[in-house]
């Protein structure tokens, strides 16, 4: 019983870790869309979450609730594969996953889903294996 005691209690101290390691994640990418959207802060002035002050789980809450919480209405960030398309748009030439990589500082995971996406709606063509134009 007592090795399940501390087993549990280890699983519970490692996922506490990891719920930090992650919001560290997402505090720096919003910062990061907020620059890029041109919406620079000062460091230091955001404001930190109150844990306490939640009341319901974050399942409770609907995709609509939690995208207008994100983004505001009347206020448009900047997408993932619209920062991804501006490199197509500046670039002279056709564009290889690397320099994409290199640029945008993505994984190559989610490089070729925001590169299906961009060739699903048209805007850039396969030139050959991660090499990729605009069309």
């Amino acid at each position: 019983m007592r090795e399940l005691e501390t087993f549990f209690k280890t699983l519970g101290d490692g996922l506490r870790t990891l719920a930090q390691g992650v919001n560290a994640i997402a505090e720096k990418l919003e910062d990061l869309a907020d620059v890029r959207a041109g919406q620079r802060s000062k460091p230091g002035t955001r404001k930190k979450p109150d844990r306490e002050a939640k009341t319901e789980s974050p399942k409770a809450k609907t995709a609509g609730e939690r995208a207008n919480k994100t983004r505001p209405k009347g206020k448009k960030g900047t997408a993932a594969s619209d920062i991804v398309y501006e490199i197509f748009d500046r670039a002279k030439g056709p564009v290889d996953l690397a320099v994409l990589a290199e640029k945008t500082g993505f994984e190559k995971k989610r490089l070729y889903n925001i590169l299906y996406r961009l060739k699903s709606q048209g805007k850039i063509r396969n030139v050959s294996q991660g090499i990729y134009e605009k069309v």
